[in-house]
């Protein structure tokens, strides 16, 4: 018999460890974790982790997308197999800046949409509107349980820009 350091899980069929308390990719809890109480509310059994902050969330707190589970704060977060956006404009170069960005500080990335979209728009080429007018945002990713690290550098990243913006 061949051991396997990993398992499927049980709601999504991903790979997780057998000693798992809960799935990373879906957020459904264990059997091993049945006492485990909402963070929210704590006289309420925990139907799940938000797969973005790892909250032990309720049925009232779980919202399910596609599958996986978030917290109310964090049900808006686009996430793409294990990857989740932190940035994305029509802006290419802007794209461009947030992936240099995050690469720099140690993140990994993964980019979506940043080749040349091949169509020019009122002979706009390449450009924020042509862009748009697809619907083809270039996009930026991170690894899930980088989500939260990535998005608050950008937040003090953004908050520095701005200071040295209006100083000019």
């Amino acid at each position: 018999m061949e051991f396997s350091e990993y398992i499927p899980c049980s709601a999504c069929g991903e790979d997780v460890t057998p000693d798992s308390d809960f799935c990373p990719h879906c957020g459904v809890l264990f059997r091993d974790a049945d006492e485990e109480r909402c963070e929210l509310h704590p006289e309420t059994k925990a139907s799940g982790v938000c797969i973005i902050c790892r909250r032990l969330v309720c049925r009232e707190c779980d919202k399910t997308v596609n599958g996986r589970r978030f917290c109310r704060d964090h049900q808006g977060v686009v996430v793409q197999q294990d990857w989740a956006l932190v940035f994305q404009s029509t802006d290419i170069n802007e794209s461009g800046l947030a992936k240099s960005f995050l690469e720099s500080n140690g993140f990994k990335v993964l980019v979506q949409n940043f080749e040349p979209v091949g169509y020019v728009w009122d002979g706009g080429g390449d450009s924020a509107i042509s862009r748009s007018n697809i619907s083809k945002p270039a996009k930026v990713f991170v690894p899930i349980p980088e989500y939260l690290r990535a998005a608050e550098a950008f937040k003090e990243w953004n908050s520095g820009r701005i200071d040295s913006d209006q100083g000019s």
